[in-house]
């Protein structure tokens, strides 16, 4: 699957795909103007509906932001921003290079109530962000849990090392959002390799809560 980066409040629809494999790569090979199908949007998505009224807590790892920026630009667009409290971001990449959308950080930060954190697990001589795996940091930040809404999505071993750190800072689970969109395969239900126990990601998510998310079978590949 892919998940859309840009937000409904901007005009058409931006991916960001990572050339990894076969796939990926002939869609890199494509001209300017080339007919691409989509199917979808397929499962559920962010609730942020229950954001209004809160803080917000948007924790992401490497190519993961995508969907986090979309989330993101929605709740700080000029027309929705005053229905939630401060926004915060803490993301991380293994290197600066690897962090997406950096041409857009600088206009992020005019934005009112906002805080942007960076890390990367090695920077080098220009980098002037945190240095430290995302569970790490935010352990260090200690970012206020009280009516604090958070949405993370990030690789495998992030989530399974930053969910107990949310736990240890007092976040609620039940306020706690994360995506195992990376696990879905034909997005529609029909060939099975998405389930964890009686739970299908594509149609049953792939957003989760923290709190449901702890009442699946342990499954290696989402946590």
């Amino acid at each position: 699957p892919f998940g859309i980066a840009s937000s409904p409040k901007e005009p058409g629809l931006l991916f960001t795909v990572n050339r990894i494999g076969a796939l990926t790569t002939a869609l890199h090979s494509l001209d300017e103007g080339s007919l691409v199908g989509i199917r979808g949007p397929l499962g559920n998505h962010y609730p942020f509906e229950l954001a209004k009224g809160r803080d917000v807590l948007i924790v992401a790892g490497g190519f993961a932001f995508t969907t986090l920026r979309s989330l993101f630009l929605f709740l700080s667009d000029n027309g929705n921003r005053q229905n939630y409290g401060k926004i915060t971001i803490l993301y991380g990449a293994r290197e600066p290079g690897l962090l997406l959308y950096r041409d857009e950080f600088e206009k992020w930060q005019q934005i009112k109530d906002f805080k942007l954190v960076l890390t990367v697990d090695k920077g080098d001589e220009l980098w002037k962000g945190e240095i430290g795996v995302v569970p790490e940091v935010l352990k260090r930040l200690k970012p206020e849990s009280t009516n604090t809404i958070v949405f993370v999505c990030g690789p495998p071993i992030m989530l399974k090392y930053t969910f107990p750190v949310l736990d240890e800072l007092g976040f609620d689970p039940t306020l706690v959002f994360t995506s195992l969109e990376m696990k879905m395969k034909c997005g529609i239900g029909k060939c099975g390799r998405c389930n964890i126990g009686h739970k299908y990601i594509c149609k049953d998510g792939p957003v989760f809560s923290l709190e449901e998310y702890k009442n699946l079978p342990k499954d290696e590949d989402a946590c």
